[in-house]
C-alpha cells in the first residue's frame, strides 16, 4: 500500500480578509517513514514558508515574513496550518504541502488560497423628483 493524502483543504480555499486561514492535511503514511513536512509558495522557484521535522512544535525553517502569523500542528496522520490575519495582497497565493518519507513519497497538495476583500462595494442610490 503507498501513502497517500485522506483529507486535503478545498481547492480553491476562499476566506474573508482578516480571517485566520486553516489549510488541514490528513494522510496515511503505510509504505513510508516520516521525514518532515514543507510548506511553501508554490511556482518556479518554489518558496520555501515552514519545515517541521519532528511531530514536535519547534520549526527547522520558518520564513521571516510569517513569524508570528503562522500556527501549525504536525503529527503521523496529520497537519494543520494556520496563517494569522489574512491579507489580500500577502496571502492570495498557490500553496502546497510536501510530506517527505522514507521510502515511497505522497506528490504534493496544492491549494490555491483566495483571500476576499472584507469591505462591501457602496450601494448607489437614484433619487427621481
Amino acid at each position: 500500500m503507498q501513502p497517500t493524502f485522506t483529507a486535503e483543504p478545498s481547492n480553491p480555499f476562499n476566506v474573508q480578509e482578516g480571517n485566520n486561514i486553516t489549510l488541514e492535511w490528513s494522510y496515511d503514511l503505510t509504505g513510508g517513514t516520516f521525514r518532515r513536512i514543507e510548506f511553501r509558495v508554490s511556482g518556479v522557484p518554489a518558496v520555501r514558508i515552514l519545515e517541521v521535522e519532528t511531530f514536535g512544535q519547534t520549526p527547522r525553517f520558518l520564513k521571516d515574513d510569517y513569524s508570528g502569523r503562522l500556527q501549525f500542528n504536525v503529527t503521523s496522520t496529520h497537519t494543520s496550518i494556520t496563517i494569522l490575519g489574512a491579507n489580500r495582497t500577502l496571502d492570495s497565493k498557490d500553496y502546497e504541502l510536501d510530506v517527505v518519507l522514507d521510502g515511497a513519497n505522497l506528490p504534493p497538495s496544492l491549494v490555491r488560497v483566495s483571500v476576499q476583500c472584507k469591505y462591501k462595494s457602496r450601494s448607489v442610490f437614484t433619487f427621481q423628483y
